[in-house]
């Protein structure tokens, strides 16, 4: 069993006393063996927590407060314990287990009171993000038994996870690769058993999430391993330092001259700033490691990566003022929430790494003390924030949802300025209810936009419609009223007849798209034109060129229905299709 060196009576105050635990210290049995069984013990959990939940949601919506409480417990806790035993002492252990097991099951049950689907993905992405960024932050903390600990312990600790994750992901896929060759192998002698082993749903989450833990405990207990790739991983990264930085310099140089304009035309060069930002402060920290100088690269490296440092606070700033100016502009949306926060946390950097070269530089702590107070602090505020997008009342779809409702209240909104789609169809029931709202809106124009998004979540409905190029044969054969649709045919000429195909005694539209496709359009109950169908050619082994002009010559033919008639089954019809045989044609 896993040994610990706090005796039964310990409170929590020990765990952060100077005297808990050596600094990068291990509590572990002397062979690791009770660490394996554990680790072995939770991917067996794991694995039968996934299977479950595979088992449950089969005929069931996952949004759900209690599955998704399922979901998040058996995706992200047990890599908690995974990360957490044999870094701290057993009592501390248990504690962060249970109190990021408990976060993980109250924030998923809390989901069920979210009316949509689209807020489970965002947790999906936070929790994982949050618990990582807090885990880092406790683990140091009980290993040097100080509150804040020395910058080197959340240096060690930060990039070793980091290498663990990745080497053990890998391990799994290569786990997964060998199972395939093995099945590939017996597959060819005609023996499937292999093959119908490894695709057993069962085996697949039991035999993952077994080779995972095993992944974590081998890389673990190799720790020459790990500090042998991250030396030459960051080795590597820090002399690619210089090219972000002089790439970076030039874009400065470059924006006013092309106008600080183009910045804010749409969300892309703000994600593109923020993604070079982050970028740009990872290769920082690549060349400053854990403060010690003759860890931290040469002295180029050094000074360009204090020129890196500055350059981040116009980047960050400029990204900003982009994000800020369309939110401004068009409200809040998923995507923006998420930049808006990385600009912040962006700024946060970079005005921190600024101070940095000018506050404390040069102390026996470290040559930038401040830098390191700046990545621990930032650490923490972005592991709050994600903690709080994963609540309901924070979650940024509500958040999103909450601005454009507000914004629709504004007399002076204007109809382009609204994202119908995006309320009738991804916010849920309180967004498409707004947009029913909006069908009935006294501005025909917002009107007949809400309707049409209410009708078909594809539709442009913000784009202006574009002149229709439909050409009605015989010659001089009008339109129908209202004909057409927006936004048909508007790239090419079509050639359209009037057909009765539905023998009502009002004829029916039938439009040639591109050679042998012909769309069939009748009005609704509204008086609305709108496609019902289609006509395909009957032999589609054969494409023949030309059918678009022979409409315009020729008064097509109702024919009587071929094939057999539809089948009906327990209320639901199902339609004869006729299976083709091309390789006939070819011969």
């Amino acid at each position: 069993m896993l040994r610990a060196n706090i005796d039964r009576g310990t409170t929590m105050d020990h765990l952060f006393s100077p005297n808990a635990r050596p600094r990068l210290g291990r509590q572990r049995d002397d062979d690791g063996t009770g660490r394996l069984i554990f680790r072995l013990a939770v991917g067996l959990l794991q694995g039968a927590l996934l299977f479950g939940l595979y088992r449950a949601t089969e005929f069931r919506d996952i949004n759900t407060g209690p599955l998704a409480a399922w979901a998040l417990v058996a995706s992200f806790a047990p890599p908690v314990w995974l990360a957490a035993v044999g870094q701290m002492p057993v009592r501390a252990t248990v504690i962060w287990g249970v109190i990021a097991t408990a976060i993980l099951g109250g924030l998923g049950l809390a989901s069920g009171l979210i009316d949509n689907a689209y807020s489970f993905p965002v947790m999906m992405v936070c929790l994982p993000a949050a618990l990582f960024c807090a885990h880092h932050l406790i683990v140091p903390a009980v290993q040097s038994g100080q509150i804040v600990a020395p910058y080197a312990n959340y240096y060690e600790t930060a990039w070793k996870a980091g290498i663990q994750l990745v080497l053990a992901l890998m391990f799994l896929g290569v786990f997964w690769l060998i199972l395939w060759l093995g099945a590939a192998l017996f597959n060819a002698i005609g023996i499937g058993v292999v093959e119908d082993i490894i695709e057993n749903k069962a085996f697949v989450f039991f035999a993952s999430s077994l080779v995972f833990a095993l992944g974590v405990e081998l890389t673990d207990v190799r720790e020459g391993l790990t500090q042998g790739i991250r030396t030459v991983a960051l080795t590597l990264l820090s002399w690619l330092l210089p090219v972000a930085v002089l790439l970076a310099g030039a874009f400065l140089i470059a924006l006013p001259i092309a106008g600080f304009s183009k910045l804010n035309t749409s969300l892309s060069p703000a994600g593109l700033m923020l993604a070079s930002s982050a970028g740009l402060i990872i290769l920082i920290n690549t060349v400053y490691q854990d403060g010690t100088e003759h860890l931290s690269g040469s002295g180029m490296l050094r000074i360009i990566m204090r020129v890196g440092c500055v350059l981040l606070l116009p980047m960050t700033l400029f990204a900003l003022w982009a994000v800020g100016v369309r939110i401004g502009q068009y409200g809040l949306t998923v995507e923006r929430v998420i930049a808006i926060t990385g600009a912040m946390i962006g700024l946060m950097y970079a005005l921190g790494y600024v101070a940095a070269q000018f506050v404390g530089a040069g102390r026996s702590e470290g040559w930038l003390p401040l830098l390191e107070r700046t990545n621990v602090a930032v650490g923490a505020v972005t592991a709050a924030t994600l903690l709080a997008y994963s609540t309901p009342w924070l979650n940024p779809m509500q958040l999103s949802i909450n601005s454009q409702l507000s914004r629709l209240k504004s007399p002076t909104l204007d109809a382009d300025d609204i994202p119908y789609r995006w309320l009738g169809w991804q916010s849920g029931a309180r967004g498409r209810a707004a947009l029913e709202e909006l069908a009935k809106s006294e501005d025909a124009e917002i009107a007949k936009r809400a309707k049409a998004a209410l009708d078909n979540r594809y539709t442009q409905v913000n784009q202006p419609d574009q002149p229709s190029r439909i050409v009605f044969y015989p010659e001089g054969t009008k339109a129908p009223e209202g004909f057409p649709p927006p936004n048909i045919c508007t790239a090419q000429e079509c050639a359209a007849r009037l057909l009765d195909v539905d023998s009502d005694g009002t004829p029916e539209v039938v439009v040639n798209y591109n050679g042998s496709s012909f769309g069939v359009y009748k009005r609704d109950s509204e008086a609305n034109w709108k496609r019902v169908g289609m006509y395909q050619p009957r032999d589609a082994c054969r494409s023949i060129p030309g059918d678009g002009e022979k409409i315009k010559l020729t008064e097509p033919k109702l024919l009587p229905p071929f094939g057999p008639v539809p089948m009906e089954l327990d209320g639901k019809v199902f339609d004869f299709a006729v299976e083709h045989d091309c390789s006939a044609t070819s011969r």
